[in-house]
Parts: structure tokens; C-alpha cells; sequence
């Protein structure tokens, strides 16, 4: 089957009729489900709130058990998200409270490039002490009770059932000349002309759980999932027909959470999601490749590595993260990269935090790309960066601020490699669609042929579409590396299940010289690489079902128009992903 441009909505009624079935049963649709728990994986919790959704008529205890989960939960903040992981360190506070009087769920905050939990507390009901009862599928319950095949006081079993479907069309793919940027891929067979349309769909089952051990404060927890993925129609690269089924999700995590100060200390290995901050130098979606026979080009369903350690604690204001990443490349081009790094942070108040990390390369296949033709070898690599993030400076509500700043050498030769951002916020709450407004300037380094040291700066796992993906479009053709970026986001919420984002970006080179990126623009006439307006509208249409749609177009600034690549690319996508 091959989606050409007369088919176009033929290729999108699939999409239309599962967004009608999602809006089969408007009451189903819950507030603030954005997006599905099952997609969320990996993606940084940035904050946390607990709300009390029923009383007993009890203030002073009610108020008791409000503040004691926040307290515990606290220490998720800034951590990458794990229904596992959530569900452990909620084990025991269900437990006291009893069965079913705590729930959460997840609030998407694109601005703040992160996910909000929402945790509610239900105290009417048995009280401190009282056991939880069973529920789930395998403890008696109805097929209504699913996901959840077991749960009582210290054990929590669910499936994963979850998948995505989308249907894409791209516009002078490649800004007309594919010839020029992607014919020399060895993933690419038949490339694109005037337009490329096509669909792509994927299924991800298994089991995620969590399980207290006896009565201790330490919880076990761990997932397994296989996923299917597949592409029909010509795409950006080729045009047949391919499909894969793979193991995606295998991991095995313990969790100590301490029952009386809320510090913890959580570790985990194995194929999972792997999150810094927001991304900046560290984002799970880097954790696998999507492209040629794993299909999946634009829904990119596949984000656990081959293999990661990740460690995380959390005492009192200060929080530690260690990890090690080994990335799920594709064979063709596997450059066995690995990345092992720390990260330090410091709470100096409730909305202001400080952090440090460092993160080394051990080993590495790929090289870096000399003006002479010498290659340098990645592995050896050393990063050390630092930043800040600050709600409500100056007790401003609605406005935020953050920046970050980073240097690379190397233990081989000599390197100096700078990169740095600085983003300001403001959310106007008192309005309607609470419209928020960030300015952010990025500026990674170049390699100036004149010095007699390396100067380009390596993005590491740098991307996230809607922060660290500088373009939906552009993003295919640079890096975090070379590249000053000006971008202006502004997001509206016209419901708690609708969230629309406009991001305007400017992107410039740093130096003419551009080697090692895409060998078309390895050498520029012009900084001016271009600009990308895109639209983003994240929908949750009911609590199973979840939809995204992207329209954006990229315009080719001088660098581009000089080699011959002058038409604008435009792409339009739609995507809805469901769990069950």
C-alpha cells in the first residue's frame, strides 16, 4: 500500500475515525490527562502537586495527610517519569490511607518543557491502618477494572497496552533537494519528490509493576514490553513497506523511600527511558533510532536504550542522578557510543534550584570531522555544565526563568567547546487559555579552522519536539552543535484537555565552517540557515485516547538557497496514540 498525493485523505481517515471513536463517550473525557500515562515514559516530571479532591470533615487530619505526600512525593520533582517508579512510591501511603483514596494523573506543561503530577487524595473512607483491599483483574475484579490486574496494600501489577497510529504529508521534503541531503544515507533507498505522504502505526504490550518488600521501606518495581511498529508510503527517506517487533521495555528498579523524612533513593537497569533536566544534553527520545527497517520515522515509538544504569537520590534539598546510557543505534551506522555522567542539585528554596553535571563519553566508534580531513575520535569526550531554574522570581507569579551553560574538552587532544541557553517565561493566569509567552536563546559553538584546537560543540542525546528539537523540520537537518537559536513560544489552553503551541524559530550558523554536520552544508556561504513556524495542538480526547497534530513550515535562509535547496519544506501531521 503506498499513500500517493491523490490518497492523502484516504491515508488520514483512519485518524478521523478513531478520533471520533475517542469522542464516542464524552464522559469518559477527564480533565488534565495530558497525555497518556503509558506515553509519558521517561519525559521529566517538573512538578508535583497533591490536591485533596474529598474531605473526611476532618481538617486537622485531612491537612496531615496532604502535607505528608507532599513531603514523600517531593523528591520526584525534576526526575524522568515511570508508572512503575510513581506507583512504588505511592505503595505505602495507599497502605495507610486504604484502597483506591489516592490516584494521579499527568498534566502536560509544554511551555516549562516538562509533565505536571497531579496527585489526588480521597480521605473519606477507612482511615490510617486500615488494609487496602484487593482490586484488579486478577484479585476478582470485572474487565472495568483494567488496567490494573492486581493491587492491594504493597503490590501493584498493570498491563501495557498501549500504541499510536499517524498519517503524515511533507512538502519539498529535504527543501527540494534530497539529492543533496539524504541520498548519500545508507538508510535511504527511494527519496521523496514534490510530496511525500504516508502513515505509520505501532503496538506496545507487556506488564509494568511494583511490590513492597515485607514491611520494609524498600519497594521493587520493573516492566517488560515488546513493541511492533510499521511504515506504509513513501516518507522523507523510502517508500516500501517494512515492519519490526523487537523488545522494547526491560527493566528492574529498587526503591527505598524513608518513611518518616521522604528522602529516597531509587535505582534501576536495564532497556529503559533516560532523562537530564529537560533535555538539554540528555533526552530519552535519544535513547533509540526510529528510521529505516524499525520504521516509525515520525511517531518514533521506540525511546529505551540497549542498556542503562541510571541511580537517583534525594536528601532533604539536595538530589543526585548518576547513569550510564548505551543507546539503541541502528546497525548500519552504529557508532557504539556510551555516555556515562552525574548530575548534583541543590533546592535553595521551594522555586529556585541550582545544578551541576558531568557527563564523559567512554567509548565511541565516531569521530570528529577536521578542515585538513583528520578525524579525532569521540570517545574521551568531557562535559561539565551547570544551571538554574526559578519559579516566580522576585514573587512574580505566572513568571519563569532558566538558563544553563556548558564546556567540552577532551582527554586526547586539545578541545573547547562551549554552549550555553538563557529562557524567560511568563504564564498569564488572570486571562483566558491562561496564554504564556518564553523568549530563549541557544548558542552552541563552531569549530574555527583558524585555531589550532576543536571547537565544534557535541549536542550528546540533545532533542525534544517543543524544546530541544530546534524545528520539527529543521531539526532533521541540524544539531544542537554550530547553531544560535532564537525561538518564541507561545502556548494557549482553551480547555484542561486542549493545549495549543506556537514556536517561531530563528536559526543561525556560528562559523562558516560546518563539518560535521549534513556533508551538503559542511561548508556555508551564509550563517543565515533559515527560520520554521510550527503549530502544535496536543488533545486529550478522553482518557484513553490522545491526539497530536503538527502543522509547520521550514523557509531556507542564504546558506540553504546558495547550494540550490530553495523551497520552503512543509509538513503536516497527525497522530493519536491510545492505552488501554
Amino acid at each position: 500500500m503506498r499513500c500517493q498525493r491523490s490518497l492523502v485523505a484516504a491515508c488520514l481517515l483512519p485518524t478521523l475515525v478513531l478520533l471520533a471513536l475517542g469522542m464516542a463517550n464524552p464522559a469518559e473525557a477527564e480533565p488534565a490527562t495530558v497525555p497518556l500515562a503509558g506515553q509519558a515514559e521517561g519525559a521529566l516530571i517538573d512538578q508535583v502537586d497533591v490536591v485533596l479532591v474529598r474531605g473526611s470533615g476532618n481538617a486537622a487530619r485531612d491537612g496531615a495527610v496532604v502535607a505528608r505526600l507532599r513531603e514523600r512525593l517531593g523528591g520526584l520533582e525534576r526526575r524522568a517519569y515511570s508508572q512503575a517508579l510513581v506507583e512504588g512510591a505511592l505503595a505505602e501511603p495507599r497502605q495507610r490511607l486504604g484502597s483506591g483514596h489516592i490516584a494521579y494523573r499527568l498534566a502536560d506543561a509544554p511551555a516549562k518543557a516538562g509533565l505536571i503530577l497531579r496527585v489526588e487524595v480521597d480521605t473519606v473512607g477507612p482511615g490510617p491502618g486500615t488494609p487496602a483491599q484487593l482490586a484488579g483483574l486478577l484479585a476478582g475484579g470485572g474487565a472495568e477494572s483494567l488496567p490494573t490486574l492486581y493491587r492491594d496494600g504493597r503490590s501493584y501489577l498493570t498491563q501495557i497496552l498501549v500504541g499510536g497510529f499517524g498519517a503524515y504529508s511533507d512538502g519539498h521534503a529535504w527543501f527540494g533537494r534530497p539529492d543533496f541531503f539524504a541520498a548519500r544515507s545508507p538508510l535511504a533507498r527511494r527519496l521523496p519528490g514534490a510530496r511525500a505522504s504516508w502513515t505509520e502505526g505501532y503496538v506496545e504490550a507487556g506488564f509494568g509493576g511494583a511490590t513492597q518488600i515485607g514491611d520494609s521501606p524498600y519497594y521493587l518495581y520493573g516492566a517488560m514490553t515488546a513493541l511492533t511498529s510499521w511504515s506504509l508510503g513513501q516518507d522523507i527517506y523510502r517508500d516500501d513497506a517494512r515492519s519490526l517487533t523487537s523488545i522494547e521495555k526491560a527493566y528492574l528498579g529498587l526503591l527505598y523511600v524513608d518513611p518518616v523524612s521522604g528522602n529516597s533513593v531509587n535505582v534501576s537497569a536495564g532497556r529503559q527511558n533516560v532523562t537530564l533536566n529537560d533535555g538539554w544534553l540528555v533526552h530519552f527520545v535519544r535513547g533509540s533510532a526510529n528510521i529505516g527497517a524499525r520504521a516509525g520515522t515520525y511517531l518514533g515509538p521506540r525511546n529505551a536504550n540497549d542498556f542503562s544504569v541510571v541511580a537517583d537520590a534525594t536528601v532533604g534539598r539536595w538530589s543526585f542522578k548518576a547513569f550510564y546510557i548505551d543507546p539503541s543505534e541502528l546497525p548500519l551506522v552504529d557508532t557504539r557510543s556510551t555516555f556515562a555522567g552525574a548530575n548534583l542539585r541543590y533546592a535553595v528554596t521551594p522555586s529556585v534550584s541550582v545544578d551541576a553535571s558531568v557527563i564523559t563519553v567512554p567509548s565511541s566508534t565516531s569521530s570528529f570531522l577536521m578542515p585538513d580531513g583528520s578525524r579525532l575520535s569521540r570517545a574521551g569526550l568531557r562535559t561539565v555544565a551547570a544551571g538554574l531554574r526559578w519559579k516566580r522570581p522576585f514573587g512574580i507569579d505566572g513568571l519563569w526563568v532558566a538558563t544553563e551553560a556548558a564546556h567540552q574538552s577532551h582527554a586526547r587532544f586539545a578541545m573547547s567547546a562551549w554552549a550555553a541557553y538563557g529562557l524567560v517565561g511568563y504564564q498569564f493566569n488572570a486571562l483566558p487559555w491562561t496564554p504564556s509567552l518564553s523568549y530563549r536563546y541557544s548558542h552552541a559553538s563552531g569549530d574555527n579552522p583558524a585555531t589550532g584546537r576543536y571547537e565544534r560543540f557535541d549536542p550528546l542525546l540533545s532533542t525534544g519536539l517543543g524544546n530541544w528539537l530546534q524545528g520539527v523540520t529543521f531539526g532533521k537537518l541540524t544539531s544542537n552543535s554550530n547553531l544560535a537559536v532564537h525561538r518564541i513560544q507561545v502556548n494557549l489552553v482553551p480547555s484542561p484537555r486542549l493545549n495549543l503551541t506556537l514556536d517561531w524559530h530563528v536559526l543561525r550558523a556560528v562559523d562558516l565552517n560546518n563539518r560535521g554536520s549534513n556533508p551538503a552544508i559542511a561548508q556555508l556561504a551564509s550563517s543565515d540557515l533559515g527560520q520554521e513556524l510550527s503549530l502544535t495542538a496536543r488533545w486529550a480526547l478522553s482518557r484513553h485516547f490522545y491526539f497530536q497534530g503538527i502543522a509547520s513550515i521550514a523557509l531556507p535562509g542564504r546558506a540553504l538557497r546558495a547550494i540550490g535547496a530553495d523551497k520552503p519544506w512543509s509538513t503536516l501531521q497527525a497522530s493519536l496514540y491510545w492505552s488501554f
